[in-house]
């Protein structure tokens, strides 16, 4: 009874201790929210933006819906290729339903938390083992990290003049990149063994519970081992690699449209530069102190490196609110459009 009594306070203890973080991380990414929607609207107005929209070229933003649907069905092939070395295959049509409403809760969480909603559709309408889910997205997660490195490292050799960079040191630093990632999905089945182990060390966590957990990422480590076996690698890095070169082609043909009818052309957004600032913001929409819909941080971040890399204060500020309004508006629409149609009872699988 004793042990129980103590127990029982413990986990509430962790919980309340939970709370207060998430409640302290909520009001930290607000004042952030604030503090820099504050400063530039200062610089900017609402109508400003709202007529860089309406005015976009309609050749720039068609070409982003193009590339950013491109982008999700590459998505979707990946995720079907780890599915199916796990013995799940699932069709087309619902798999990239689940892609875009995985990009959409990606967008709308802070720290990309929101990109776990493809486990647990996977898992409760889909009919898919956790194991797969976790391990399909697991993999998926590090081979982003992995392709995006040598892309950064093209950008920043190919302008590390302008910006005072040695060019001999961001090849080092991105090759320290790639290679701790690496050595990371090299070993990540004898990782996701020892997150199992640990599970069973947490105090509050009932025996069913560690016992589903464990289970599940052992089926999730064969299903890595056999991914590994089988030469996966290689063609999911390289479909991660066109991922990103669509997500931020897609970014890149959005901003030409918002800027085309103010003089800017190709040769005034060279690729290089745009896509360290579009990197940039992506990067700090994944900080915990990036509030809903990483509004807040993504502006900041965006007026502050296009600043940096040469644009004018008003031209970085203006599509800092544009550019992300215009892609979370639409992401949002095809998002939920996609979340309701999965949610028929038609589609969901019974167990």
């Amino acid at each position: 009874m004793m042990d129980n009594s103590i127990q029982e306070r413990t986990c509430k203890k962790d919980m309340d201790q939970t709370q207060s973080n998430s409640g302290r991380s909520f009001i930290l990414s607000a004042i952030v929210t604030i503090v820099v929607f504050t400063y530039l609207l200062t610089h900017v107005s609402v109508n400003e933006v709202l007529a860089s929209i309406k005015e976009a070229d309609i050749r720039g933003v068609l070409m982003f819906v193009v590339l950013s649907f491109s982008m999700s069905v590459v998505r979707m092939w990946r995720y079907s290729l780890v599915l199916y070395v796990s013995g799940s295959s699932l069709r087309s049509t619902p798999l990239f339903l689940v892609v875009l409403v995985r990009n959409f809760c990606s967008d709308l969480l802070p720290a990309r938390l929101g990109s776990l909603i493809y486990v647990y559709i996977l898992t409760n309408r889909l009919g898919v083992r956790f194991g797969a889910a976790v391990s399909s997205f697991t993999l998926a997660f590090f081979f982003d990290l992995l392709a995006v490195a040598p892309i950064i490292i093209l950008a920043l050799c190919f302008m590390g003049e302008q910006i005072h960079l040695s060019v001999t040191g961001v090849v080092v630093g991105g090759g320290v990149l790639v290679g701790l990632t690496t050595l990371v999905l090299y070993f990540l089945p004898q990782l996701i063994r020892l997150i199992g182990s640990l599970f069973t060390r947490i105090p509050f966590l009932s025996r069913n519970r560690i016992d589903c957990f464990r289970q599940a990422l052992q089926e999730a480590e064969t299903d890595l081992q056999k991914a590994k076996q089988m030469g996966l690698y290689t063609r999911l890095f390289f479909l991660s690699l066109l991922i990103r070169i669509l997500k931020y082609g897609s970014y890149y043909m959005l901003l030409y449209g918002i800027l085309r009818p103010l003089g800017y052309g190709f040769d005034k957004l060279p690729i290089p530069r745009v896509f360290i600032g579009l990197c940039t913001s992506e990067l700090s929409a994944s900080l915990p102190i990036s509030g809903i819909a990483g509004f807040g941080a993504y502006e900041g971040a965006w007026a502050f490196m296009f600043q940096w890399l040469g644009f004018s204060k008003h031209i970085a500020t203006l599509t800092s609110l544009s550019h992300h309004l215009f892609t979370q508006v639409y992401g949002y629409s095809i998002g939920i459009v996609a979340l309701l149609i999965l949610i028929l009872p038609i589609l969901k699988v019974k167990k």
